[in-house]
């Protein structure tokens, strides 16, 4: 019997992970563009759904 019950135990790990997985998610962008220069970079991304665009600058 303690063969099964680490099965499920197991089994009971992986479905929680797997749950946790579904439910943090992902950003859904692309990158549009991506500059890198010796003095800093621009990036810019484009979200998938709504098409609203995030521009990131560092110098």
């Amino acid at each position: 019997m303690k063969p099964i019950k680490t099965i499920v135990r197991l089994l009971a790990v992986v479905v929680a992970m797997f749950a946790g997985f579904l439910f943090v998610g992902c950003d859904n962008k692309e990158t549009v563009m991506d500059v890198n220069t010796p003095g800093g970079y621009v990036e810019v991304e484009r979200d998938r759904t709504t098409g609203e665009l995030t521009i990131d600058v560092d110098h």
